[in-house]
């Protein structure tokens, strides 16, 4: 009898046992985490389809404030709730909440739809969405109906040709803050000239390069306005920037006026 209370113990207790790993098993389960990148991808696809068919039903002439919002909502209707989901991916939750806000922008540009420079902010922001979609859809390459297929192309190129743009314009300004002018001799007439060597580090070539030089007293007051210029400027190659003044100044800030890259 004392043997079969013992046995009986030990299997209660080893019942237990069990119970509790499987109810750990199932717990763990339960807190597994749902990531949303498959769906994201997918309905990014179908918010661009969806403002596709809206684009096609409108002429671009004919296109209106209520169209342009139109547009927007159809894609943020389908992907905006995705902006608090989890991701797998890093690059994918950065890049698909920046698009999401991308489109925002966009929507936020039509507050301005009466005024002369509208366009120019639409275009800005449509420009920024692109981009942003280019760089998505070059790691989840986006799957749409064939009619739309040669939107997505068109995307494409625009886009990588934005991203190019912005990479371009980023590496010129680093430049232009690294850009130290030399104060020369008085000439006797009271003007001085100004000269800066710098190399051209921005990584593409500079076929033409204007800028402006914007010279400042101690209390931050523009007391002179200088451009130096710059031409064939190849990548690695060195030139001298240089300006004249007889204006006294503290500091100067040094700024793209106009620039083509080859």
């Amino acid at each position: 009898m004392v043997k079969h209370k013992y046995l009986r113990k030990f299997a209660s207790v080893l019942l237990a046992m069990v119970l509790i790993v499987i109810l750990s098993g199932c717990s763990q389960k339960k807190q597994e985490t749902k990531y949303y990148d498959k769906e994201f991808i997918s309905a990014l696809e179908k918010g661009l389809e969806a403002r596709w068919k809206l684009t096609d039903a409108v002429e671009v002439q004919d296109i209106t404030k209520s169209d342009y919002q139109a547009f927007i909502k159809a894609e943020l209707d389908k992907i905006e709730d995705f902006s608090s989901k989890k991701y797998k991916s890093t690059f994918l939750q950065e890049n698909a909440i920046a698009y999401i806000n991308s489109l925002k922008k966009q929507k936020a540009a039509l507050k301005y739809y009466n005024d002369s420079d509208f366009q120019d902010k639409w275009d800005k922001a449509y420009n920024a969405r692109n981009a942003i979609l280019v760089k998505i859809d070059k790691k989840y390459p986006l799957k749409v109906d064939s009619k739309y297929k040669s939107y997505i192309l068109e995307l494409r190129r625009s886009g990588s040709e934005t991203n190019k743009d912005n990479a371009q314009t980023t590496a010129l300004n680093n430049l232009l803050k690294s850009v130290k002018f030399k104060k020369g001799t008085d000439d006797g007439s009271g003007y001085y000239e100004y000269t800066a060597t710098v190399k051209n580090n921005t990584g593409y070539n500079i076929k033409s390069f204007s800028g402006i030089v914007k010279l400042k007293d101690k209390s931050d007051v523009t007391t002179d306005t200088q451009y130096v210029n710059a031409e064939n400027w190849n990548k690695n190659e060195k030139v001298i920037l240089k300006f004249t003044t007889d204006k006294s100044f503290k500091t100067y800030e040094l700024t793209k006026d106009y620039v083509t890259f080859e």
